[in-house]
């Protein structure tokens, strides 16, 4: 309706539309006082005829014209919010390519790290079968070596290009096999920080398909959880849990560190916040997890560090991007 009034209005000045209304109006309402006289018992008198002449004349122009103004600015607003809406979409894909962006910095020198042992023992192989000609089981166990971390070299490769690779995020894959990714990425990088990894799964979680997606969430936990221990003394450990439920798979990952001043705890998941310096955090990866966790899982994710310790709880509800493969 509102619509339509728009159309009408955009193709019919204001003046024509106020003098048609007013005429339309002040020719019905000449016969309906008359009618309703009738009806009533009331004698149709001169007064009458007056009233049912100059009201319209007073009143008509005076409501289309505040009709007319408040339809342009409902119209105006309408098309602010859809402009809004826009900008929040374009903000929303700018937010989500920064933090991708941002774990590439990380990822770039996990590869660093992770290739190094590889291509020195490929050197090595080279050299001793260069210098060991005539020893054929010599020559043939440094192949073996050499087309060993080859492999190692490629598999390692195709976990991070499969994980930049945007096609491949709702893509529905067995949890075992995102696990086994995120531990390719995050190991070396958890490692030289002197972080223990521990990951819990069941039998149950072996029959879990799930969308790509969850790892960009768990990458996010645990690079936070890595940072949070940065100051920490002694072991430090973050362990992350799958357990199967009725309807749905939650995630905990947990870490021992000294876990999160009340005082921000509502703030972690507004982005751009954080309590890092800013070379070393940008505030998004936990805006990320929330995001992707609500609009692309319909799940929740909350954190909990009532117990000595720091757990961001993810709860995944089973669906299109999450079921049991043998119930779906």
């Amino acid at each position: 309706m509102l619509n339509k009034f728009n159309q009408i209005i955009a193709t019919v000045s204001n003046t024509k539309i106020i003098f048609l209304g007013t005429l339309f109006v002040l020719v019905g309402s000449i016969p309906i006082v008359y009618l309703s006289s009738l009806f009533s018992g009331v004698e149709y008198n001169g007064f009458l005829l007056s009233m049912s002449i100059l009201l319209p004349l007073l009143l008509t122009p005076l409501t289309l014209s505040f009709v007319i103004k408040l339809t342009m600015n409902l119209k105006q607003v309408k098309e602010h919010l859809a402009s809004e809406i826009e900008k929040n979409k374009v903000k929303d894909v700018l937010i989500h390519e920064q933090a991708r962006f941002a774990l590439m910095g990380e990822m770039l020198a996990n590869i660093s790290h992770q290739w190094k042992q590889p291509l020195n023992t490929i050197n090595l192989a080279v050299v001793n079968a260069r210098f060991s000609q005539e020893d054929e089981n010599n020559r043939e166990k440094n192949f073996d070596i050499i087309e060993e971390n080859v492999n190692h070299l490629a598999s390692t490769i195709n976990d991070f290009m499969s994980y930049f690779d945007k096609r491949k995020h709702s893509e529905v894959r067995e949890l075992t096999s995102i696990v086994t990714e995120i531990k390719s990425i995050a190991n070396t990088t958890l490692q030289n920080a002197g972080v223990e990894l521990i990951i819990e799964m069941d039998d149950k979680n072996r029959k879990i398909k799930i969308a790509s997606s969850i790892s960009q969430i768990l990458l996010n936990l645990i690079n936070n959880a890595k940072d949070a221990l940065s100051d920490v003394e002694g072991s430090k450990e973050i362990r992350v849990t799958f357990v199967v439920k009725e309807k749905e798979l939650l995630i905990n990952c947990c870490d021992n560190g000294s876990g999160i001043d009340s005082a921000i705890k509502e703030q972690i998941f507004n982005p751009y916040f954080t309590t890092k310096s800013q070379s070393k955090g940008t505030g998004i990866g936990l805006y990320m997890s929330r995001q992707i966790t609500d609009k692309f899982f319909n799940g929740e994710i909350s954190v909990d560090d009532s117990n000595g310790q720091t757990c961001f709880k993810v709860s995944v509800p089973f669906g299109k991007n999450c079921y049991i493969e043998d119930e779906k």
